[in-house]
């Protein structure tokens, strides 16, 4: 079973100059009502979903002293209420009574592995407010029941500095226990996660404007770098994080002159570095589609800019 114990804030700042992407240090309860035991034959944590979508950056500071004892997680550095993500499949659990967590959710994954979502959203406004609670549509994304069961990379919550993370720069403490056993160091799976475009619940329909830099064409396709993604249904803008990704241009889709021209031979430079939005066709949210993978988008629209 989960064991839990509380981390503090004190170290931060000296952090912060030592590597200026850490953030407030985590708190966990006690263990949560229906966390899973599962003992030492517990399968071995899988390879996940990044838990974050869009920007955002860590380090391994998994184990640095704190006030209440080692670091137990990592903390990822995201924008205020940018996207948090189921890193597999499985239940959720919500907390809501540690003061030192603030707003914190329990994945507790098919494989046997727990994950400690902490420091969720607690504000309203734009800022640092704490105005709202630990509840769906503010800590939780909107729907989302507790002991719900998701789909790996499906939204469960917003990125935040509730807890004792006050005041400090946002960022989800992001914990792994194999087995609902101890705490693992995360950072490895972490570095090796597959980094979502977008993030909606599996089999429903999504449309997607991708904003970035044409970087290749030819053979009915565009390569983009991406700089922002807004998704629909929401219409939620995201931060990229700066990948390639190729889009298929049937004939039917919306296109100028020009770039119908790049398309027709099989590689062409003539549209390198010219900024672009497309639009894509509705289709049905996959992880792979989530992940941008080759073939899955496919455009309905392409308007290059100057």
């Amino acid at each position: 079973m989960l064991r839990h114990r509380t981390t503090a804030r004190g170290v931060f700042f000296l952090t912060l100059l030592a590597a200026l992407t850490v953030g407030a240090a985590a708190a966990h309860p006690s263990p949560a009502p229906g966390a899973k035991s599962t003992g030492p034959t517990a399968k071995a944590a899988p390879a996940i979903v990044f838990p974050v979508i869009g920007q955002a950056s860590f380090r391994d500071d998994f184990g640095e002293p704190r006030g209440q004892g080692s670091h137990e997680g990592i903390d990822i550095m995201a924008p205020r209420r940018a996207l948090a993500v189921a890193a597999e499949a499985g239940t959720v659990t919500f907390w809501t009574t540690s003061a030192r967590a603030g707003c914190m959710l329990y994945l507790h994954g098919e494989s046997g592995t727990t994950y400690l979502y902490i420091h969720l959203n607690n504000d309203l406004g734009k800022g640092n407010d704490n105005k709202g609670s630990c509840v769906p549509g503010v800590a939780y994304t909107p729907g989302l029941r507790n002991g719900a069961r998701v789909e790996a990379g499906e939204p469960v919550g917003f990125v935040g500095d509730s807890g004792d993370a006050d005041g400090i720069s946002p960022h989800l403490h992001f914990e792994l226990h194999p087995g609902d056993g101890d705490a693992a160091n995360p950072f490895k799976a972490l570095k090796q996660a597959q980094r979502l475009l977008f993030s909606a619940p599996q089999g429903t329909t999504f449309t997607l404007a991708l904003a970035g830099t044409i970087v290749g064409s030819g053979s009915g396709g565009l390569q983009l770098k991406v700089s922002t993604v807004r998704s629909w249904p929401g219409g939620r803008q995201i931060a990229a994080d700066g990948r390639i990704v190729g889009v298929t241009v049937p004939q039917d889709a919306m296109v100028d002159a020009k770039t119908v021209s790049a398309l027709a031979g099989p590689s062409s430079n003539v549209l390198k570095g010219r900024a672009v939005t497309i639009l894509t066709a509705p289709a049905k949210v996959t992880l792979a589609a989530q992940q941008g993978a080759p073939g899955t988008l496919t455009a309905a629209r392409v308007a290059l800019g100057s």
